[in-house]
């Protein structure tokens, strides 16, 4: 199944979206569980579970202003199609699909990267026929949308 750049980053807004949504839901619990914990006679207990409550509640707000900077981005990304490969590309090459944007992994049969990844890196600034080597294997780029 081939996807356009603005089905990857509709996809990518939705799972993003959804993320984000749960990571919040998760944090006002964890919140409501630290603050219904009653004191009870074994303090230790009692704070032994606050802190492991305040810890997940950290955790989880990490994970939402992660989520919201990678939401940013997205936004940010040019449209266009550029001769080389940048922030935003959507490039074919003769191994894989690559979706140059931010790091989520593969969603159906493009690999969303980000820039500062190590093959993101490699792509940045080349042009279609032009090639990388990672992890001893050659990469040829096919195109570049």
């Amino acid at each position: 199944m081939s996807s356009t750049k603005s089905e990857i980053l509709s996809k990518l807004r939705d799972r993003l979206s959804e993320s984000l949504e749960e990571a919040r839901r998760d944090y006002l619990l964890a919140k409501e569980s630290r603050d219904s914990d009653t004191k009870s006679s074994a303090g230790d207990k009692f704070e032994t579970g606050r802190e492991m409550m305040q810890r997940e509640m950290d955790k989880l707000s990490a994970l939402i202003d992660t989520t919201e900077n990678s939401l940013k981005k997205l936004q940010s990304l040019p449209s266009a199609a550029a001769a080389f490969v940048c922030e935003g590309s959507l490039v074919e090459t003769d191994q894989e699909k690559y979706f140059i944007s931010i790091g989520f992994g593969k969603m159906d049969d493009v690999y969303a990267i980000s820039v500062e990844s190590p093959l993101g890196a490699l792509l940045k600034g080349k042009k279609i026929g032009e090639s990388v080597e990672m992890r001893g294997k050659i990469i040829t780029i096919k195109s570049i949308r």
